[in-house]
């Protein structure tokens, strides 16, 4: 690929000539896109080569050079490589609330003034933001304009991306990484030749070719699943700020939950806030009951059984027991959420209390039994499924022996979602009962036939993890049920309570979007933290005046910016030193900083070994950096990266994360 010219690059030397120019009817990528790569690339420290294989189609950067130049030659892919999206039922046209119609005349508005403007639109679940998305995109389109339009998990792209097509037609393509190669090309190359100028899809699709875009929606806008974990590490949240800035373009983040910073961002004015308080049609937030099982115990005999009999397994409380006998009885839907997949957490010997580990990653084995993908891969489970590692995928025969002290009275502890849906299933044989997870969801297809059974009421309830929590419509439902509310509150991470509380609000947001009245119940064994009592009354502003009060305190986002380091190895005492002295230039430069630039204020905490401290056989380090302004943050970790390679040595890897979000 051609950037600029031979004089522009310090080493001429190494640059090679021109053998054929095989895109005759113009560049592959145009000068904005190109831009924005750039700074993308730039501000995320990532090189500029691997940047740019993330914006152009599958294979095009590869050693395939024929396939390449074939794929640039024709244009397309062959015609069995179209996609085939339909229409969904949401996409008819709806009588607009009161709300709908103010937030769309000032987005109207905004959108007739033109230029970039940012416009956070803090709708509670199920008050219509898709209906005011489509609307502004129809403003957008009408204007000679381009739309794109990101969610943050390939489940929802479907339900996305057919009811935008239902309203505007074959105008719309579908960018995520679960299609094929060669659809994925197709897809690019219609953008890129104008034969689509609406784009749904996941983070990737930032990079997509549109020209002229006059609108980028983020739906979800909070949602962890746009920033990058590995590589690039780009936020497309944060990227479509950008990029609708390059391109003059009105850029409206939705949520029912935003993020701490984008709030912040609103109520000071960086942003435009606009709001959505109340669901259509009468429709109400659900009323939400909290089951405190401090002190209880579930499961004892003597206790309540299920239809057959059974005693109540442990992770069922009384009160969401009861629930789910009132909805069913009533011929309602139930959805029960467990953000922990497999049948049991972890695997001991009670006669010498080895637990298992993953050899490779120091990360306890989660038992999967008969049924799941894993299990019926593993050669040699004799039905018992296979223990497995999530990181590194590992996975051995359950149950063996004890390596330690080869006792046979292996046990299991813990339950995910595999053990809940088979609780359920022998508490209630009568219903209808799924599972919603990386296991049993490992194809989209799959996933969509799922999600659009429930929907089409062919399931009574549906066990899930996370995937379940965004953005769906499922007009029966009426109960939903949250197994283990504080299980993301017990990590190690500043955004602990405010990704608990988007958890918590956005599951429950599922239930009660039609006439009948939805009730969530929510178990916990910390019903006073403040994420918990705030989900439970919907009360987004409570929980963000007392977690902002909180980052202020701590000089955490959105009162700071950071850079999170990791240095990583096979010997952890090599991982080790180097982090050491790559921190120690941090504070060295980070010291300059405060002396050379009035208000600069960088600091370096840790070293220290990653809560997860080796996966994939790497040990792994890591130190932070945190501070303001960012330039003054970015020139010290610049300086680490010129030290990098004379500090760490070989078979150390090197990574920078900008703006984490996740710190295990």
């Amino acid at each position: 690929m051609v950037w600029g010219r031979r004089s522009s690059y310090p080493h001429p030397e190494r640059l090679k000539e021109i053998s054929k120019v095989i895109d005759h009817d113009g560049p592959a990528l145009d000068e904005g896109l190109l831009k924005f790569i750039a700074w993308a690339a730039d501000y995320y420290f990532y090189p500029l080569g691997p940047a740019l294989s993330e914006a152009l189609p599958p294979g095009f950067l590869s050693a395939r050079s024929k396939k390449s130049q074939t794929i640039m030659e024709k244009g397309s892919g062959p015609g069995r490589s179209r996609l085939s999206l339909r229409g969904w039922q949401g996409g008819a046209i709806r009588e607009l609330t009161r709300e709908q119609e103010d937030v769309l005349l000032q987005l109207k508005e905004l959108q007739s003034r033109g230029g970039f403007c940012p416009v956070l639109l803090h709708g509670v679940t199920g008050s219509g933001k898709t209906e005011v998305y489509l609307r502004a995109a129809e403003a957008a389109l009408d204007a000679g304009r381009s739309v794109l339009i990101l969610v943050p998990e390939i489940a929802m792209t479907a339900q996305a991306a057919g009811i935008f097509k239902e309203r505007l037609g074959d105008r719309v393509a579908l960018f995520h990484s679960g299609l094929t190669e060669a659809q994925r090309r197709d897809q690019w190359w219609g953008v890129r030749h104008g034969r689509f100028s609406v784009v749904v899809g996941t983070r990737s699709a930032i990079f997509s070719p549109l020209s002229s875009i006059g609108l980028i929606v983020v739906d979800e806008e909070h949602d962890g699943s746009y920033k990058q974990e590995e590589r690039f590490r780009y936020n497309a949240r944060d990227l479509a700020l950008v990029r609708a800035k390059m391109e003059g373009a009105l850029v409206i983040l939705g949520s029912a939950t935003p993020s701490v910073t984008s709030y912040h961002h609103a109520v000071t004015g960086r942003y435009r806030l606009l709001e959505m308080g109340s669901r259509p049609a009468g429709a109400r937030l659900p009323v939400v009951e909290l089951a405190d099982r401090r002190g209880e115990k579930g499961g004892q005999k003597g206790g309540k059984k299920g239809q057959r009999g059974e005693e109540r397994p442990k992770w069922l409380s009384p009160l969401l027991e009861s629930a789910l006998k009132e909805t069913l009885g009533a011929g309602r839907q139930a959805l029960i959420f467990l953000n922990r997949r497999g049948f049991a957490t972890f695997v001991f010997c009670p006669e010498c209390g080895h637990v298992f580990k993953c050899e490779e990653c120091d990360v306890i084995l989660t038992w999967h039994r008969a049924g799941t993908i894993l299990a019926k891969s593993a050669a040699g489970s004799r039905g018992k499924g296979v223990l497995a590692c999530h990181y590194c995928g590992r996975v051995i025969p359950a149950l063996p022996a004890c390596p330690r002290c080869k006792g046979q009275s292996v046990k299991a502890s813990g339950f995910g979602t595999e053990r809940v849906a088979r609780d359920l299933s022998s508490m209630f044989p009568d219903a209808r009962i799924a599972r919603l997870d990386r296991d049993t969801a490992a194809s989209q297809r799959r996933m969509i036939e799922l999600l659009q059974a429930f929907r089409d009421n062919e399931l009574d309830i549906l066990v899930g993890t996370q995937m379940v929590t965004k953005g769906h419509d499922f007009p029966g439902l009426s109960l939903v049920g949250v197994v283990w509310a504080d299980m993301s509150l017990n990590v190690p991470e500043f955004n602990a309570a405010e990704r608990t509380f988007q958890l918590l609000a956005q599951v429950a947001g599922r239930a009660g979007r039609r006439s009948e009245p939805g009730r969530v119940v929510i178990q916990t064994h910390m019903p006073d933290h403040y994420a918990v009592r705030t989900a439970l009354l919907h009360d987004y502003k409570g929980f963000f005046e007392q977690e902002l009060e909180k980052r202020r305190a701590l000089g955490y986002p959105p009162f700071s910016r950071i850079i999170n380091v990791r240095i990583s190895g096979r010997d952890w005492r090599r991982a080790e030193e180097s982090a050491k002295a790559l921190a120690a230039v941090a504070r060295s430069s980070a010291a300059h900083e405060a002396k050379g630039q009035k208000g600069a204020d960088v600091t370096v905490l840790g070293p220290a070994q990653a809560p997860k401290g080796r996966l994939k056989g790497l040990y792994r380090y890591q130190f932070m950096l945190k501070g303001s302004p960012l330039s003054a943050l970015r020139r010290v970790c610049h300086a680490v990266m010129e030290e990098r390679r004379r500090l760490a040595t070989s078979g150390i890897r090197f990574d920078i994360d900008a703006d984490p979000l996740n710190f295990m």
